[in-house]
Order: structure tokens, then C-alpha cells, then sequence
């Protein structure tokens, strides 16, 4: 009969070595955690960090918007000068899934005659006003004012805009909505819009299912196309500049409700999967079952989720987060398989017992670490 070794005979040694292979395993779990929640964690924040500087670009009339060359420079001293105000009346949609945001304008002008300016005697500003980016689907008149030499006039415009959301953020997302305009028939050196910032408001009725405005800023900032559009009489490198007013809003959700519903199944999934490391590893059919029932409703979350928001290459937050469930569940798994050989084919029950434990504790707190990071991310500013 063969002798056994003297490590195996020595208790001290066994304890040393177990110690050892269970710290190798914890730290095997957290790089498995902490290296890919960190990136997302970096990429949810560097998201934010875009965004704002993003809409500072966008709100501001001496810089271009992002992605965008720079307008071309035209004189505005002769230009006509035609106050311009907006009043969000109601907030009928914002789809992010069909990227576009409806709603209910209250447009006003303020000008006074000058028959040698643009448009001359008969001049209207809303004659030629488009929405850019956008449709105005109707208008009413709703009040119309010309005392002498100056004139008013009132519209409500009724406006569906297409809006390219970022989702990165998602469903911790904010929002910066433009209803920009332009008078197709004037460019900027004969009609200069000046935003009625004073006056300029929300209403206080206006309400979005998931959304609340933050601020609301009016603006005018020029506009060059790239294209002389083919216009008589233009070079065909000819860049003509326009007055481009613009009503700017900005919206976020409104608390963690969505959060919450759409990820309940999720967190449950995975505590589901984590009690299986108190049930026995050989008693197959529940230790193992647990975590495959637990692997396919996160994957079913996961799809419920995709439907809120368009298809694209932009990878979520909610797509992080339900990877890190699917990836827990999976971890589980694992780790109910090591515990089945480590009980069987060692036959060291104890060992498989403390496995078990110390990976039931380090699985959930790096689950808990993992998401408090991903959404101190998000949520950063």
C-alpha cells in the first residue's frame, strides 16, 4: 500500500491550502466583475460628460453644433429684425424607439415696417417658416395685432420633429429637444430672428409619461447648408447662411420608477440563482435547475427591454445591466458545478460546503458593487 504524502496527512498544510484556492477564487470573481464594470461604469460617465458639452455647443450661438462645420460669417447690419417667442403649450409624445417627439407650439413675432427691408411692405415672418428637422403638421392663428408701423402676430403650431435619442444612459436618460425654425425665403443677412428669451416659458400643464422638463432656453444661432440647393443664379459651392431660432428643452426621467419595473424580474432571477449554493450539489435536478430557470427569464428581460428603445449599435445601460444578470446567473452555475465535483469526485463535503458559502457572499456583493457602479456612472454629472 502506497503511503500518502505528508501534506495530506497534515491538517495545518489541507487548511492552508484551502484558504489558499478559496482566495484565488474570490479574486477570480472580482476581476470577472470589477474589470468590465468599470469600463461601463467609465463609458456611462464619459456619455454624460458628452451630453453636456454637447448641448453648451448646441445652445451656443458662436459655436457650432457638434459634428457640424462652422456657419459661414454674413453681415446682419442691414438685416430686418423680427422678435421671436415660443410657450410650450403640451408635450403630446417623446419616442425614443421611433425617434421622434410631438407636441404644441405657441409661436409670436414682433416687427416693425421697414419697406426697404426683406419681404417689403407685406412682410409676414410665418409666410415660408419651417420647421427644421421637423413638420408643422397644423396651425391656428390666434391672435394678430398691427398698430401703425408695428405688427404681432400669434400662431400655434402644431409639430412632430425627428430626434436621433442617445441611449447610452438609458433608463437614466436626459434629453435635449430643439423645435428649431427657419423662413425658407430669407436668408440671415436680410431677416435676423432675436429670441424673446423674457418671455419664453413652459407651461405649467405640459406632462410626459416617464419625462419632467428641467429648463427650457430660447436661442438663435446661423445655419449653413452645404449645398447651394441648386438655386438659379448660385455657385454650386455656394453656402448660404439662415437665421435658425430655436426653442430648447430639456428632459429627464422623473425618479426610478422605470428602473425598478423594468429590472424587477431581473434582480430576482438572480437571487433565485444564488440560493442554489444552499442546496446540497448533489441533489442535481433543484441545484441546477434554479439557475437554468433563473438564465432564461434574464434573457427574456432582456428582450422586453430592447423593445424600448431603437435598434442600434449603442450599447445601454439596460443592456449592462441585464448582461451583468445574465452573467451572474452564469457565474452561478459555474460555481454549482465546482461545488458537484469538488463534493463528488473529492469527496471533501466540508470544502464543498464552504465553497458554497464564500461563493454565495462574494457572487452577491460583487453583483451589489457591480450595479451601485454602473448607475453611480449614469447618473453622474
Amino acid at each position: 500500500m502506497k503511503p500518502q504524502s505528508r501534506h495530506s496527512d497534515d491538517p495545518a498544510a489541507r487548511f492552508e491550502e484551502r484558504k489558499r484556492w478559496l482566495a484565488a477564487w474570490v479574486g477570480l470573481l472580482a476581476i470577472l466583475f470589477l474589470v468590465p464594470t468599470l469600463l461601463i461604469a467609465w463609458e456611462q460617465r464619459a456619455s454624460r460628460i458628452f451630453e453636456a458639452r454637447a448641448w453648451e455647443a448646441t445652445l451656443d450661438p458662436t459655436t457650432p453644433d457638434p459634428g457640424m462645420a462652422p456657419a459661414e460669417d454674413v453681415p446682419t447690419d442691414r438685416a430686418r429684425l423680427v422678435s421671436i417667442g415660443f410657450y410650450l403649450e403640451t408635450m403630446e409624445d417623446v419616442s425614443l424607439h421611433d425617434s421622434e417627439w410631438k407636441g404644441v407650439l405657441d409661436v409670436w413675432c414682433r416687427w416693425k415696417d421697414d419697406p426697404d427691408a426683406a419681404g417689403g411692405a407685406d412682410f409676414d415672418p410665418f409666410d415660408h417658416l419651417i420647421a427644421v428637422n421637423g413638420t408643422i403638421t397644423d396651425r391656428k392663428l390666434l391672435r394678430e395685432i398691427h398698430d401703425g408701423g408695428e405688427h404681432f402676430i400669434l400662431q400655434r403650431l402644431s409639430l412632430t420633429y425627428t430626434r436621433v435619442f442617445r441611449i447610452v444612459n438609458f433608463p437614466l436618460d436626459r434629453h435635449l429637444l430643439l423645435a428649431s425654425f427657419e423662413n425658407s425665403a430669407h436668408p440671415r443677412q436680410d431677416l435676423l430672428f432675436v429670441p424673446d428669451q423674457e418671455a419664453s416659458a413652459v407651461s405649467a400643464r405640459v406632462a410626459m409619461t416617464g419625462y419632467r422638463i428641467l429648463r427650457s432656453h430660447a436661442v438663435e444661432t446661423p445655419h449653413s447648408y452645404q449645398t447651394s440647393r441648386g438655386i438659379p443664379g448660385a455657385a454650386p459651392g455656394q453656402r448660404d447662411t439662415w437665421s435658425q431660432p430655436r426653442f430648447a428643452i430639456v428632459i429627464d426621467r422623473n425618479g426610478w420608477g422605470l428602473m425598478l419595473k423594468m429590472f424587477q424580474a431581473l434582480l430576482v432571477s438572480v437571487a433565485v440563482a444564488l440560493l442554489a449554493c444552499f442546496i446540497k450539489p448533489i441533489h442535481v435536478d433543484p441545484r441546477f435547475g434554479l439557475g437554468v430557470g433563473a438564465l432564461f427569464a434574464s434573457v427574456a428581460n432582456s428582450y422586453l427591454v430592447g423593445t424600448y428603445v431603437p435598434e442600434g449599435s449603442e450599447f445601454s445601460l439596460a443592456d449592462a445591466i441585464n448582461l451583468l444578470g445574465i452573467g451572474t446567473i452564469l457565474i452561478s452555475l459555474t460555481q454549482s458545478t465546482i461545488s458537484l465535483w469538488i463534493y463528488e469526485s473529492l469527496g471533501n463535503q466540508r470544502l464543498s460546503r464552504r465553497f458554497d458559502w464564500v461563493s454565495f457572499w462574494t457572487i452577491l456583493t460583487a453583483f451589489l458593487a457591480a450595479l451601485l457602479l454602473c448607475l453611480a456612472g449614469a447618473v453622474s454629472r
